[in-house]
């Protein structure tokens, strides 16, 4: 089934700073990822988010999670998430690529498709090139440039996220 992300900014007071920041968003990785299920990167081992609703919750996301249409209610402090996400880039990867899928993405910025961590046995180990990859769609980072490009946003304040049918 389908499902939608409410993502709030809101502050240590409880009032919005930020309301429904990704609206129309469906990458479903990261809703798995940032909920801890199913995750598929291992920086969200640990990602810092705590179930249920700060405190300070506007009343309108208090109304929300008594709906039983609203689910998998979590929130992070600011801080704790820049923190989080500048010691593990969940955004960048590493492997082994061949000497033209380099090239694409150094010439073109053209990604591979997929990074292996290990080389394949009986690969031609001279055409591979153990190399970084930044994923400029990832959506902890755009979450990450978002919180950035905001100066009213305080370390101290939630974000707070939950999702739909």
């Amino acid at each position: 089934m389908a499902s939608d992300i409410h993502m709030h900014i809101i502050s240590d007071n409880g009032e919005y700073r930020y309301n429904d920041m990704f609206d129309g968003v469906r990458d479903y990785e990261w809703f798995d990822n940032i909920c801890n299920k199913y995750h598929t990167n291992f920086c969200y081992d640990s990602f810092p988010k705590v179930s249920g609703i700060p405190d300070v919750a506007p009343d309108a996301i208090k109304k929300d999670k008594e709906d039983v249409s609203y689910f998998d209610f979590f929130y992070v402090r600011v801080g704790e998430f820049l923190e989080w996400f500048n010691r593990l880039r969940p955004d960048v990867d590493a492997g082994w690529v061949s000497t033209y899928e380099m090239w694409l993405y150094q010439a073109k910025g053209i990604a591979p498709e997929e990074i292996p961590h290990e080389l394949d046995e009986d690969c031609n180990a001279l055409d591979y090139h153990f190399m970084e990859i930044e994923d400029p769609e990832d959506m902890s980072r755009a979450l990450f440039e978002f919180i950035v490009d905001h100066k009213d946003i305080g370390l101290e304040d939630y974000i707070v996220y939950y999702f739909d049918n």
